[in-house]
This record gives structure tokens, C-alpha cells and sequence, in this order.
């Protein structure tokens, strides 16, 4: 039995230990109080819209603008080599971070459009105060483009089908930015570039300088008229219903190499005949069955043939070459096996004028199957043409009343949107001939009409023409936009020279794919 001292001592231990346990109650207690108001905070988007990711020059950006900026440079990438490649720079859903964009350096994908946001972000930054300090007033185009771009903005959200603004913006700009703060980024951007724009149109280029950037890019800049006959080894692993046919390796190698045989022998004979100065025209159409493709006299840029055509681009663009040289040249695959047979015909700097016109196709029906139109079918086509040819002759008969004219009418959707027009044609931009030659008349006016068959496109009928206006050969215009380039360039260069870029807290917070 405890005596009265051991009682009181019990006692004092348990209340020991009861305060050391609410002690540790409260401290845990407190502890998840604070990482629950960090997760909300967190998740409120407050810190990446307020601590700052960066700061360029004294002005101040949190993670949502930088995410921003990531975005746009994320998708300008993605959407050029779609667009041009027609396949994906890296695997989109892994993250940028796990994916290596220099194996030499071992800068990843993220690093390498990170450094391209802030570079953008930077100039942006630099462009939009110069602009403001110069009292520069952004133009009338901007202006308009900008005004349509918030009000779709303001109403995509609908379009796309996300339950309000906020959502789509979220989804489309990065998940911490707001309505109001992207259209004040967006603004920038506006400002910044219209104010570029304005720097460079008044920079004006002398005929020197033309001819100085033509004289180191001639094999780029030149037209060569060639004639292309291609012969096609191939092997083929299905038969005639559409059954695959089994063989080893083995089995197809050897196949290729039959095919690779009679497919050149028939392209050394080509090559012997043009050689002896037969007429290409004759021996494509004698030659039609067994060629995999065929293109006579055709006129090409050097910087398309170096694009397209590497397998003779080296003998094409050779120094010396004369009107009548002939190569054959091979381009082989995994499956097939290509055989250029090409006639060097000419190779200039092309002067004539570019063009640019309005025009409204009027498709003639076609039966199915059918590899053209009847006759009886061009003519409905041709009376269709001539009655809406007439129709905007009795009415303003203005290049404006032809635009609405062609939006409402033409059968060429690419252009039908922006009134049938077709800017810069030249001999080498690779429409119908009809089309071209009507266009690139040396004695064609301004305001001048016409009606143009066409016959070798898809959609086959007459072009309704209208000549809005010639500019410069496509070498001078090459060699200017190359000039903007780098003055835009230095432009940039200049505009944030001497301007501190220094990244803080907020960088930790940029949620980038």
C-alpha cells in the first residue's frame, strides 16, 4: 500500500505526462493546421501569381507570366514541326525535362525552351518601354488584330466547350493565369512588336546591298529549269488483294536488288537518249507506263532542289554547268530505291516581276473515276464563270466587290476566305500553267479580268482572274526578308543590351509540360 508522499509523486508524473502528450497534441495539431493552409494557398495559385519568377530590368514577373511565355515557345515549336515535318520535335506527353534536346551539351527540352521564354520575355520587356518612352502609337493593323484577338478571347471559352472563360484560359495560358493579366501580357506583346515592325520598315535597303546578299546566296536564290524523270524500284509486300505477302530479309533484299537492277537499266537507257539530244517531252510520254514520275522543263528554286532533291542538288548547283548535261542519280530506302534521270536545262537569276491576283475557281463536275471533266461539263463550268464575271461587272466592279465576290463563290477554299487572293506568283511557285501565265503577263494592269482554264489540279475547272498588282522578283524579296533578319536581330540585341535579368523565388513555382 502507497503512503501518502508516493501518492502525490504518482500524480505529479501523470500530469508530467498528460502535459508532455497535449503538448505534442497541439504541436501536431498546429502542424497540420499550417500544411493545410499551404495546400490552399498552393492550390489558390496565390504564390505563382504573386511571388516573382524573374525580374528584367526593374519589372517584375511571377510564375504565371513565365509559364506564359513557356507556353507560347512550347507550342510555336510543336506547331513548326508539325507543320513542316509533319511529326512532333519530342514525346509530348513526357515531360520536357526527362527529354534531352543537345546530346552534346545535355540540355534537355525544358532548359532549351525556358532560355527561349525568358529570351522572348526579355525582349518583349525591353520593346514594350521603348516604345512607351518614344510615345509610339501602335497602328491601325495592330490595333485591329489585337481588338480581335481579345474579343475572341473573351468568348473562345464557348467555342471550345469549357464551362467558362476562367477555365479556358486556365487550360489554354497555363493553370495559375487570369483573364485580366494575360490581356495585359498580350498587350505587351502588341506593342512590342508593332514597335519593331515600325523600326525595321524604316530601314531602306540600296541596290548594293541587294546585290551583294545575292552574290553569296546565287545557288539559293537562282531558278534552274530541269527535266526530272524518276524511275521507282520498289518491293511490294502485299499482292493484288491487298494480302501480305510473307518473306524473310533475306528474301526481300534479294528482291530489291532485281528491282534495283531493271529499274536503273531502264534509267541508264533514258539517260543515253538525252544524251543523244532527244526531246524530253517525247521519251516522258513514251516512258509514261514505267516511270514513277515525270516533270519536263520545270522551273525550281536552288533552294528547293537543295530542299527536295539532295540526291543531285550537288550536281544541279555544280559551278559551270551548261544547258544539255545529264546525271543519274540514286536515292535508295529500307523498302525502295529511287533513280533521278534529270536534264540540266537553264539556270538565271529570275527579274520578272511577282505577281498578285484575286481569283474565284468555278468547279466544273466531274463523273466519278474520271480523270477529267467532258467537254460538255467544262462548258456549264465556263457559262457559270462568265455569269458571275458579268455579275461583278455591272455592279462597283471594284477589287473590293471581287474579294466579296470570291469569298461568296470560289471553289478554292484555301484563298476563298481572304477574297481569292494569291500573292508573290512566280514561275516556280507551282500552279497550273494557265494560271500562271495569265498572272505573269508582261502587259497585265491593275484591274485588268480574265477567264482561265485549269486542268491539272484537283479540283479542275476555270479561274475567274482579276490582277491586283506586280512586286519584286522572288530573289529581291528573299533577300529582304533575309536583311530584316538580321537587322531585327541586332534590333533585339541593342534593345536589351545592359539589361539585368535576375530569376527569384517564384522560378521554383513555374509548372512547365
Amino acid at each position: 500500500m502507497q503512503n501518502k508522499a508516493e501518492r502525490e509523486e504518482k500524480r505529479r508524473q501523470e500530469e508530467r505526462s498528460n502535459r508532455r502528450a497535449m503538448a505534442l497534441y497541439t504541436l501536431v495539431g498546429v502542424v497540420v493546421v499550417i500544411a493545410a493552409v499551404v495546400l490552399l494557398v498552393w492550390n489558390s495559385g496565390i504564390l505563382q501569381r504573386t511571388l516573382t519568377a524573374v525580374e528584367v530590368g526593374g519589372t517584375k514577373y511571377t510564375a504565371a507570366d513565365v509559364e506564359y511565355y513557356y507556353n507560347s515557345a512550347y507550342n510555336q515549336i510543336v506547331n513548326t514541326y508539325v507543320n513542316q515535318f509533319y511529326t512532333y520535335p519530342f514525346d509530348t506527353g513526357t515531360s520536357t525535362k526527362d527529354q534531352v534536346y543537345d546530346e552534346e551539351t545535355g540540355q534537355t527540352w525544358y532548359d532549351y525552351l525556358m532560355e527561349s521564354a525568358l529570351d522572348n520575355l526579355t525582349h518583349d520587356t525591353a520593346l514594350a518601354a521603348q516604345a512607351e518612352a518614344a510615345g509610339h502609337t501602335m497602328s491601325e493593323e495592330t490595333q485591329g488584330e489585337l481588338d480581335s484577338t481579345l474579343s475572341q478571347l473573351d468568348v473562345a471559352w464557348i467555342t471550345y466547350g469549357y464551362a467558362n472563360r476562367d477555365s479556358y484560359i486556365r487550360a489554354s495560358f497555363g493553370s495559375h493565369m487570369t483573364y485580366d493579366r494575360l490581356v495585359e501580357l498580350i498587350q505587351m506583346q502588341a506593342l512590342a512588336g508593332d514597335y519593331a515592325q515600325a523600326q525595321l520598315d524604316a530601314i531602306e535597303y540600296t541596290d548594293e546591298e541587294y546585290e551583294t546578299y545575292y552574290q553569296e546566296h546565287a545557288d539559293q536564290l537562282d531558278t534552274f529549269t530541269l527535266s526530272q524523270f524518276v524511275f521507282q524500284a520498289r518491293v511490294s509486300t502485299t499482292d493484288e488483294e491487298g494480302n501480305t505477302i510473307e518473306m524473310t530479309e533475306e528474301e526481300q533484299a534479294a528482291a530489291l536488288e532485281e528491282a534495283k537492277s531493271e529499274q536503273r537499266a531502264l534509267a541508264e537507257a533514258l539517260q543515253a537518249r538525252l544524251e543523244a539530244g532527244e526531246d524530253p517531252e517525247a521519251l516522258a510520254e513514251e516512258y509514261a507506263d514505267q516511270l514513277y514520275s515525270s516533270s519536263v522543263s520545270t522551273q525550281m528554286t536552288g533552294a528547293t532542289i537543295s530542299t527536295y532533291y539532295s540526291a543531285y542538288a550537288d550536281w544541279a548547283l555544280e559551278s559551270g554547268r551548261t544547258a544539255g548535261d545529264v546525271t543519274l542519280a540514286e536515292s535508295e530506302g529500307t523498302t525502295s530505291c529511287n533513280y533521278y534521270v534529270v536534264l540540266f536545262e537553264n539556270r538565271e537569276r529570275d527579274d520578272t516581276p511577282t505577281a498578285d491576283v484575286r481569283h474565284i475557281l468555278v468547279a466544273a463536275d466531274q463523273d466519278e473515276g474520271a480523270d477529267q471533266p467532258t467537254q460538255e461539263q467544262y462548258d456549264a463550268a465556263y457559262a457559270e464563270a462568265q455569269a458571275l464575271l458579268d455579275q461583278w461587272q455591272s455592279g462597283e466592279a471594284t477589287e473590293d466587290s471581287f474579294a466579296a465576290l470570291a469569298q461568296e463563290n470560289s471553289a478554292d477554299t484555301g484563298s476563298a476566305s481572304d477574297g481569292g487572293l494569291i500573292s508573290n506568283i512566280s514561275a516556280t511557285s507551282g500552279y497550273v500553267d494557265t494560271f500562271t501565265d495569265w498572272a505573269l503577263d508582261p502587259s497585265r494592269q491593275p484591274g485588268d479580268t480574265g477567264i482561265v482554264q485549269n486542268t491539272g489540279s484537283s479540283t479542275k475547272g476555270w479561274h475567274i482572274m482579276y490582277y491586283v498588282s506586280s512586286n519584286d522578283p522572288i530573289w529581291k524579296q528573299t533577300a529582304f526578308s533575309a536583311l530584316q533578319s538580321e537587322d531585327y536581330d541586332q534590333l533585339l540585341t541593342d534593345a536589351s543590351e545592359g539589361l539585368s535579368v535576375q530569376e527569384g523565388m517564384g522560378m521554383n513555382l513555374v509548372s512547365a509540360r
